[in-house]
């Protein structure tokens, strides 16, 4: 299994988080359904290998080759083909809508299909990603073409919204809605709303997000404690607390979380 995360062009940081690419072959091992949980982000997935079904009860539905994925607010279950290769932007939180000209909670807890949306231009993207040398050269084709479309695009970031969530980011989670709104220079109404369509999700909901999130970072750090020193430490009530949201994000209490965890999802948190 092959998993790396490329710095983005200086001219897509504001707007991107990182590049990522992922390979995996049939002896990897890595066949079996994969929980991927929320983080914050949405995404853009180019497939040029085998691509993934997602997995809803007993039926699974096939990705397109070319997809965005917006926030999700529950765990996402993906099972990966036998040869899978995709490469992935990972966009800022808020960094999403310039690209793609949408408002972003119309694409919450979905999937949308690319090829429907940029029809010749997707699939000529698509085929050079295939037929690429090297990974490298992969990454490279996405990055030039994701500057090519900031290039042309008219929506213009919100700043105030941009501020709001480094904040909350800064805070892993802990900063309250009202010393958000003051931030942004905006009430509370405006708040929500425009997070809604830069960010997708409401400002609490993000917060929470990132709250959990930070559980991961502290299990990989070579002091860490046990379930209730992390549940502390990341800025739950107690350990209950914390329990509570991994069943919410992760459906799953979080040691039988851990028990699974392998594959792209391990990958994606950085889990040692």
């Amino acid at each position: 299994m092959y998993y790396r995360e490329f710095p983005p062009h200086p001219a897509l940081v504001g707007l991107v988080q990182c590049i990522w690419l992922f390979e995996a072959a049939p002896d990897d091992a890595v066949e079996d359904t994969q929980r991927i949980v929320p983080d914050g982000h949405p995404e853009m997935l180019l497939h040029f290998g085998d691509r993934f079904h997602e997995v809803h009860g007993d039926k699974s539905i096939i990705q397109s080759r070319l997809i965005f994925a917006g926030q999700i607010s529950k765990p996402l279950l993906l099972k990966p083909g036998a040869c899978a290769g995709v490469v992935g932007v990972r966009f800022r939180s808020a960094g999403a809508r310039a690209m793609l000209g949408m408002p972003m909670v119309e694409q919450t807890d979905a999937r949308l299909d690319l090829m429907d949306v940029w029809g010749s231009v997707g699939e000529s993207l698509l085929d050079k990603i295939h037929s690429a040398a090297s990974n490298f050269a992969r990454m490279a084709m996405v990055e030039q073409f994701l500057l090519r479309r900031l290039a042309g695009s008219r929506i213009a970031a919100d700043a105030a919204i941009a501020a709001c969530v480094a904040a909350l980011r800064a805070s892993d989670g802990g900063i309250s809605v009202d010393a958000l709104a003051r931030i942004g220079n905006l009430s509370s109404r405006q708040l929500e709303r425009r997070f809604l369509n830069e960010v997708g999700i409401p400002p609490r909901l993000l917060a929470s997000i990132l709250r959990f999130r930070r559980v991961f970072d502290l299990f990989e750090q070579p002091q860490a404690g046990g379930w209730v020193e992390t549940a502390l430490s990341a800025g739950y009530f107690d350990q209950a607390h914390m329990i509570r949201d991994f069943k919410r994000f992760a459906g799953l209490q979080p040691r039988a979380f851990y028990r699974g965890l392998g594959g792209l999802s391990a990958a994606m948190l950085g889990a040692g």
